[in-house]
């Protein structure tokens, strides 16, 4: 493999894992871990036609990044790395993924604050659309379409930002050609922390929103702001941004309101409707087993992901 590839790579056409031959069999790596799990959670036609992987539609063509940011957290989650503040793109971001996807990856980790990881691996692994439909009951379709829209735009700019820094190898001393791509370098940049800051914030102002709607007692309200304070240490920010603290003191107000309201005309009335979207069981040692063996074999490597 050239030293651009990964030293694991899943090739989906073949269904075959590759390990470069001069890689040390013996690591527990995270890229190749990575590479495993899409191997794990490929589906094909009766003509052998790649059909998903994980959360991403390959027909349809959309949720190629969200799938990405999920495989990695799983990955990361499996091998227990810890969460480090760092900073990519003008973002001080929370992240316990630092080479690989770390901005899909600390979206992919607010998203699952709001519906257990369980949906979300079960998902990954399985295909499925436990997660998509969790997350829905507990946001909306318009902030999941939303987010998996940003997150491969961002993907896509990702992948446009190493293309200009490759360019830069080559530029020979030519400082018009220099300036010009760290021209289009800024604004590449730019635009991914504007497409994060989209995406974080959809899941604030849609999730939150939903769960103070379905406010029915004092006792919610009561986890609703402890949940509400605790999702600060999940969000990335910077010099300018005021989204968070906004909403959160705009929030506090709104269940203000509500808790006068019920002291003095009792809980509100609850709605007949349940959600069977988060119907799931509540363990996830099955998926888990299994990352667990893929571990023990010890045959991992850095790179790329699908």
């Amino acid at each position: 493999m050239s030293d651009n590839l990964c030293g694991a790579k899943y090739y989906y056409k073949d269904n075959s894992m590759y390990f470069n031959i001069d890689f040390p069999l013996e690591h527990a790596d995270s890229f190749a871990l990575h590479e495993c799990i899409h191997y794990l959670q490929t589906v094909k036609d009766d003509n052998g036609n790649l059909v998903k992987l994980g959360l991403y539609n390959y027909i349809e063509g959309h949720g190629i990044a969200i799938n990405e940011a999920a495989v990695q957290f799983m990955t990361v989650t499996a091998l227990e790395k810890p969460i480090q503040e760092v900073s990519y793109y003008n973002l001080d971001v929370p992240s316990n993924s630092l080479d690989c996807y770390p901005l899909e990856c600390a979206i992919i980790k607010q998203m699952s604050y709001f519906t257990g990881t369980y949906p979300l691996f079960h998902s990954t692994i399985n295909s499925n659309d436990i997660f998509k439909n969790t997350f829905i009951a507990v946001s909306s379709k318009k902030t999941y379409d939303k987010i998996e829209s940003y997150l491969d735009k961002m993907l896509e700019l990702e992948n446009e930002l190493a293309m200009y820094f490759e360019e830069l190898k080559y530029c020979d001393g030519n400082v018009r050609k220099i300036k010009s791509i760290n021209s289009s370098i800024a604004y590449t940049k730019n635009k991914i922390t504007s497409l994060f800051f989209k995406s974080q914030n959809e899941i604030i102002s849609g999730c939150f929103s939903q769960e103070s709607n379905n406010i029915h007692n004092a006792d919610d309200i009561k986890k609703l702001k402890a949940k509400a304070y605790n999702f600060k240490n999940l969000i990335a920010t910077n010099s300018t941004y005021t989204f968070y603290n906004d909403f959160y003191r705009h929030l506090m107000e709104e269940l203000t309101d509500k808790s006068e309201y019920i002291k003095e005309h009792g809980p509100y009335s609850l709605s007949e409707s349940v959600s069977t979207a988060l119907m799931v069981p509540a363990k996830h040692s099955k998926v888990f087993s299994i990352l667990r063996k893929i571990i023990s074999f010890g045959i991992f490597s850095k790179g790329r992901s699908f």
